[in-house]
């Protein structure tokens, strides 16, 4: 409290400490006191709230058990502000922005003084939608209530004690609110703490007005996502967002000579039976899309020669997931000329490498590729601790550092450093598949399999092959193009609004 009175005394003469503050901007005086990477600070003020707790103990005489859990409970609330009180700037900024949106705010009038990046803007602005979004129509299922339900469904929040499942948030609209209002700032609290413990974060409040306001961690960027390719198909009504359908997007490639995955013609219907079961169990009836069913028969699809040499043995097609960025719905949002230039650009690149004896790649090592034109690997992170459900969350880390893997966990391979050819022309072809496919897409996940050449030589460039788009992308933890990005969502959200 003395820290924050010597801060506002230099204040006076220039005014109200503005709302700016909420947004970490205030002297270096007040940020040292709030630092949480210096515990020694807090020494003083707990131990002054332990005597005091004593003191009403010893004097109140009531009875021991009560008295006790009222000096816990005392000395857990005191604890409680020292610590969250140099968090409460951006919590009260969060709030703020929050009911503007919820008090019919306009995006194009969002309080300046605040300092919102453009990542901030759009974050919040599309976050305080998500309640009145739930219940209107979505591209690829009902409505983005029922997307959020299938895609939640096998995310956690990470506990490292228990995995409670995300979709528990998007059973209703009031379930939402409440993820909005305390769940978000509640995880981003004991995250930030947690991060700060662990030595991955320098300052606990620095990482929670992050989280709040402007988030990079791979799930609340994924959520970002989702959110503005829902709004910019409601909005637009493009057919482009059709392409979310596998058998729509193969038969698009075709027609537009983009190399893509191929499909077998034959058989008609396609019988599978388990060797041991019995009794009409373990019978799958797969009849061919080609001829009026809803399975896609393919050839399974090999790594070529370049990417086997740097994983294990037995592992799955390991592609590599390009997210480009298109301006082409600004036109259609009456925010963008017709005639002005709106190339797709490669944002994030991330090569997932399959881990041994898995089915596919969605058991990995994601490895960053900073810059996808260098073909030069960076390190890997990974997400599982939040697809550990229930308790097979138990001694999962909490949270983790992105780039925190430098090998393989199979090999022991060290990969940071390794060349992955043909990245930088994956990247290109990525770009030319969304100009040419979905330009009135804002962001579009790539999955791109590196297949032996024709040719069969190893020496080659590998043939690569679209297996997939995926319109509510992931970045799965690679490094992002920031300033591109949060220009590119900040001009389509503002043009939705």
């Amino acid at each position: 409290a003395r820290a924050v009175n010597r801060s506002r005394s230099q204040k006076q003469g220039e005014g109200t400490v503005t709302m700016a503050a909420a947004n970490g901007k205030l002297q270096q005086s007040r940020a040292g006191a709030g630092s949480q990477s210096t515990p020694g600070r807090l020494f003083l003020p707990v131990s002054a709230s332990m005597v005091a707790v004593a003191i009403l103990l010893f004097s109140a005489g009531g009875p021991a058990v009560v008295m006790v859990l009222l000096g816990v409970a005392v000395f857990a609330t005191i604890l409680a502000a020292l610590i969250g009180l140099p968090m409460l700037p951006a919590l009260l900024c969060y709030y703020r922005v929050i009911f503007f949106f919820w008090t019919g705010g306009a995006y194009a009038h969002i309080p300046k003084v605040l300092g919102l990046s453009a990542l901030s803007r759009a974050h919040l602005y599309s976050l305080s939608s998500v309640p009145w979004l739930m219940m209107q129509p979505h591209y690829r299922t009902g409505s983005f209530q029922q997307d959020m339900l299938t895609n939640l469904s096998n995310v956690v929040l990470p506990t490292s004690i228990y995995g409670v499942p995300l979709k528990i948030f998007a059973q209703s609209r009031p379930a939402a609110v409440f993820a909005i209002l305390f769940a978000i700032p509640g995880a981003a609290f004991v995250g930030s703490l947690w991060r700060c413990w662990h030595g991955i974060e320098d300052s606990a409040r620095s990482c929670f007005r992050r989280s709040l306001l402007e988030p990079k961690d791979w799930f609340q960027l994924w959520r970002l996502n989702c959110r503005l390719a829902s709004m910019t198909a409601l909005a637009t009504q493009s057919k482009d967002f059709l392409l979310e359908d596998k058998w729509v997007f193969i038969q698009e490639c075709q027609k537009k000579g983009i190399p893509v995955t191929p499909v077998m013609d034959m058989p008609h219907t396609l019988v599978a039976k388990d060797v041991l079961e019995e009794g009409g169990m373990g019978i799958h009836v797969l009849k061919n899309v080609v001829h009026g069913g809803r399975w896609i028969l393919q050839e399974k699809l090999e790594n070529c020669e370049a990417l086997n040499r740097l994983l294990p043995s037995n592992a799955p097609l390991s592609t590599l997931r390009v997210v480009t960025g298109s301006r082409g719905a600004l036109p259609l949002l009456e925010a963008g000329s017709p005639t002005q230039a709106q190339a797709a650009k490669a944002l994030c690149t991330v090569w997932r490498a399959g881990r041994e004896g898995a089915a596919t790649d969605h058991s990995s090592v994601m490895v960053d590729l900073p810059d996808a034109s260098k073909e030069l690997l960076g390190t890997g992170s990974s997400s599982a601790h939040w697809y550990a459900r229930g308790l097979k969350s138990l001694g999962m880390p909490l949270s983790s550092a992105d780039g925190a893997i430098s090998k393989h966990p199979d090999t022991g391979k060290v990969l940071k450093g390794e060349r992955l050819v043909g990245a930088s022309a994956a990247a290109t072809l990525c770009e030319r598949a969304h100009e040419a496919l979905m330009p009135t897409v804002p962001l579009a996940g790539w999955d791109v399999a590196f297949c032996t050449p024709k040719g069969g030589s190893s020496d080659e460039q590998p043939e690569l092959v679209l297996l997939e788009a995926n319109l509510s992308c992931n970045f799965f933890r690679g490094s992002v193009a920031w300033d591109e990005y949060s220009t590119l969502i900040d001009e389509h959200f503002a043009a939705i609004d």
